[in-house]
């Protein structure tokens, strides 16, 4: 196998795990990378295996296991769904390598205290892949909020709808609230959870409601939520409130913000300025996809892995405060009261 250097340095040993859909597009911004030499593919589909391994000169897997444990890895990538993940972490921490994982972070929050707080124990990085932190539309909101451009920020609103069964097929293991964790708001709707605890912090309280009476699928039995709606409240007095759906089109993802000052509206290819009246005082527009956003994570992952001076974007333990928010979210809609989340904050930092 090549070991090809870098700038007189060794590349990344590296594997990854899933490599269809998303796991294929993180796996050729590993290709492209100089920071890392694709040693080992794993998939379940053995075919699809082989054709990546033939074509990055790699080994292929479709045992996981035998991946993490036969392969001297630097760094794992995971791009599975969470109910696979956690041997994959177990074994990850025994061999003592960095872990770079698909978004959500767990399914649920011991879960994720359980696998932040092991990973941590190696003193190994523990990455989650948050795209939309490098989106341009995104970024640019982000920073306007840290210069607190909109004055006093009173109102935040998010939406995502996806028409999830024209655009994805079958439901499979996303309809098994024990599988998947949850449906809509923990799969899709988590980026924009994310951005906006990136951005505004942790709510203060939640109301969430949900429901899976829009689907008409029957087989195989689908129990996860489809549709759901999450009131916040932060602690300034600042209100907000989630929409989100996958039963419904057309597709769309924003983030809109409310200040004394003004407002913006933000997806991940435009920012849009507001007066308070409502005039639109700029606009901007950017012209990038999934892979270039996945390619700009890979690269700072590895270039923070490479130079201990540079702030590593999107580590898990950030993520900890998004999983929290959903599960609050789903006992709200369980108990149909609201949910406190200032005992959340004393299990993380923020």
């Amino acid at each position: 196998m090549d070991e090809a250097t870098q700038e007189g340095r060794e590349r990344l040993r590296t594997g990854i795990i899933g490599v269809g859909g998303y796991g294929g597009k993180v796996l050729a911004e590993l290709g492209r990378n100089e920071n890392f030499l694709v040693q080992a593919i794993g998939d379940q589909d053995k075919d699809r295996a082989q054709e990546y391994a033939q074509q990055y000169e790699a080994r292929w897997y479709d045992d996981y296991r035998s991946l993490i444990v036969e392969e001297k890895l630097d760094v794992l990538f995971l791009a599975l769904p969470n109910f696979l993940c956690g041997e994959c972490l177990d074994l990850a921490v025994k061999t003592g390598v960095h872990v770079f994982k698909e978004a959500p972070l767990a399914r649920s929050l011991p879960e994720a205290m359980q696998w932040v707080e092991r990973m941590e124990k190696t003193e190994r990085r523990f990455q989650i892949g948050a795209r939309r932190r490098f989106a341009p539309g995104y970024l640019a909101a982000h920073r306007i909020l840290e210069k607190e451009e909109l004055g006093l920020v009173y109102l935040v609103r998010g939406e995502y709808f996806l028409h999830y069964p024209e655009q994805r097929g079958a439901f499979d293991w996303r309809g098994d609230p024990v599988l998947a964790g949850g449906g809509v708001l923990l799969e899709e709707s988590y980026h924009l959870i994310d951005q906006i605890v990136w951005s505004l912090g942790l709510p203060e309280k939640l109301y969430s409601l949900n429901t899976n009476k829009c689907s008409k699928q029957v087989l195989p039995p689908y129990r996860t939520e489809d549709t759901a709606t999450v009131t916040m409240k932060f602690a300034d007095g600042a209100v907000g409130n989630l929409l989100c759906s996958w039963m419904t089109g057309p597709s769309q993802e924003r983030l809109l913000v409310h200040g004394t000052e003004g407002s913006l509206e933000a997806g991940a290819n435009y920012l849009r300025r507001y007066e308070p009246g409502g005039k639109v005082i700029k606009e901007d527009r950017f012209e990038v996809d999934d892979a270039w956003m996945i390619g700009q994570q890979v690269r700072q992952f590895g270039d923070s892995l490479r130079d201990a001076d540079l702030k590593p974007i999107s580590t898990a333990r950030e993520h900890i405060p998004n999983v929290a928010i959903v599960e609050a979210a789903y006992l709200s809609a369980r108990t149909q009261l609201p949910e406190t989340l200032k005992v959340y904050g004393s299990l993380f930092q923020i």
